[in-house]
């Protein structure tokens, strides 16, 4: 065989119910030129067996006797990579057999980018479809940034992380310029990384077909940070942060609002929360965002959201199809 071009690092805790399912997506990929590798965060379930039972002699298993957390196993994870690229494959997610092949060659035709990413389709738990507003949003948003220059895709991110983590290639050398993750963060340390990179005017590669299968359920840890409010307090800060080195870099003008990527991402979950009948969920997301974001009380999206709750069932139905609308026209 030819050395490896690629490795799949899989940082995984926990994750017996999908892993299996993730290596033998990665091990029918039509490129075969690739090291794959498990970094198991003291999980407690059967995870480690379950991985090894799928990925045979390929695969490579390192395991944590203490966990380290997620943002502390991703770099680790990172940092294990020998090849020139590599891709942090979460331990639910299935890449479709064309992945690598696609990604690599997408690389290659342009040495200056630093990663390539691809759109990505969501499913849920038994792996079937889902058709998620988020999904839709992020394809809209990732079509502009096919042909966007480092400080246009810099002001894309900021309207909304349309980066599907799991679907991106990096290159070695370059993750590591910028710095690689910032482990303080504990949900928006991919964000915070795209930001960064096209702020030292790295660009990214955007693939729109969809090759990885995103899975969305209760149990990953987006859904329990979107509970918990830790996701939004730290994307703002992630914002924040990134609105004020780009204003001192003279990519954006100076007091940019920040406020419409955070909405977007508020509003969508505030809105989750009145379909699934959970009112404490949603009167937790309105407090967060009167507190912290006071400047959006009187955003259209916000106003109407706060309305049309009010009005049951057909409230709700109302804001179906305003939701379906915004996506249609691209505004959130």
């Amino acid at each position: 065989m030819t050395a490896p071009i690629a490795t799949f690092v899989i940082p995984c805790c926990n994750g017996a119910a999908h892993v299996g399912a993730t290596i033998r997506s990665i091990l029918a990929q039509d490129r075969q030129d690739f090291d794959l590798v498990l970094v198991d965060d003291a999980s407690t379930d059967d995870s480690v067996a379950v991985a090894t039972a799928a990925g045979g002699s390929r695969l490579i298993v390192e395991r944590h006797a203490q966990r380290l957390g997620l943002a502390a196993n991703f770099a680790h994870a990172a940092s294990l990579a020998r090849t020139p690229l590599f891709c942090i494959a979460h331990q639910d997610d299935v890449y479709e057999p064309g992945y690598l092949a696609r990604m690599v060659a997408a690389l290659a035709a342009d040495p200056a980018l630093a990663l390539a990413h691809c759109s990505a389709t969501a499913i849920d738990a038994k792996g079937n479809p889902i058709a998620a507003a988020a999904e839709r949003f992020k394809r809209r948003l990732a079509r502009h940034a096919a042909d966007a220059s480092a400080p246009e895709l810099f002001r894309l991110l900021l309207r909304g992380n349309f980066i599907c983590c799991p679907s991106v290639l990096f290159r070695r050398d370059a993750f590591e310029a910028v710095g690689g993750f910032d482990t303080r963060l504990s949900f928006a340390l991919d964000w915070d990384l795209w930001l960064r990179c096209t702020r030292a005017g790295r660009r990214i590669g955007t693939v729109l077909e969809p090759l990885v299968r995103y899975r969305r359920h209760l149990g990953n840890a987006t859904r329990a940070a979107t509970h918990s409010l830790r996701r939004f307090e730290e994307e703002l800060a992630v914002l924040q942060r990134a609105r004020d080195e780009g204003c001192a870099a003279g990519l954006l003008a100076a007091a940019t609002p920040i406020g419409k990527a955070l909405r977007n991402n508020l509003v969508n979950e505030a809105f989750e929360d009145l379909l699934a009948g959970s009112k404490a969920g949603f009167a937790a997301k309105m407090a967060f965002l009167d507190a912290q974001t006071p400047d959006l009380r009187r955003d259209p999206f916000v106003v109407a959201l706060r309305v049309l709750a009010k009005g049951g069932r057909a409230g709700v139905a109302a804001l179906a199809a305003c939701r379906w609308l915004a996506l249609k026209a691209g505004l959130g």
